[in-house]
């Protein structure tokens, strides 16, 4: 299965270390656990980096990354009817990050499959870079990617 990835030029080479999440936590991994965001698909990445950037930054330098997870590797998943009612309201949510921190901490899988908060019928993939099996995941090269000028005020 290929997931994507969207960032900046300048985070390619890291892009897969987790170490922004580290830092600053994100709404299913709380700071201070490596965790890698991917998307299902090109255009919810797109979706899920407009969110929370300031749109004079759109034109900065962007690179999309594929990634493929092996057919093979176990993928846990969480399910919407297992949130609570307003879990998308929030980005940093204690009952979320909880599941992402738990996850982390039992080490069952490489992979967490959560929804979109954009768009909660597409999933979202969450990969641990410090799991045994993260190295089954192939990284692909970094390809330019530039967002459609009309998204640019």
């Amino acid at each position: 299965m290929r997931v994507w990835r969207l960032c900046t030029k300048r985070h390619a080479d890291t892009a897969f270390s987790g170490i922004g999440n580290r830092k600053v936590g994100s709404r299913w991994v709380p700071a201070g656990y490596l965790a890698v965001y991917a998307s299902e698909r090109i255009s919810l990445a797109v979706l899920e980096t407009l969110v929370p950037i300031d749109p004079r930054h759109f034109r900065n330098n962007f690179v999309l990354l594929p990634a493929d997870i092996p057919d093979a590797l176990t993928l846990e998943g969480v399910e919407i009817d297992s949130l609570p009612d307003h879990w998308r309201d929030a980005y940093e949510d204690s009952h979320l990050q909880a599941v992402g921190r738990d996850w982390i901490e039992r080490g069952d899988s490489a992979v967490l499959v959560v929804p979109s908060a954009v768009v909660p019928e597409e999933r979202n993939f969450i990969l641990n870079p410090q799991h045994p099996d993260f190295v089954k995941i192939e990284i692909g090269d970094a390809e330019p990617f530039a967002f459609d000028g009309r998204l640019v005020p």
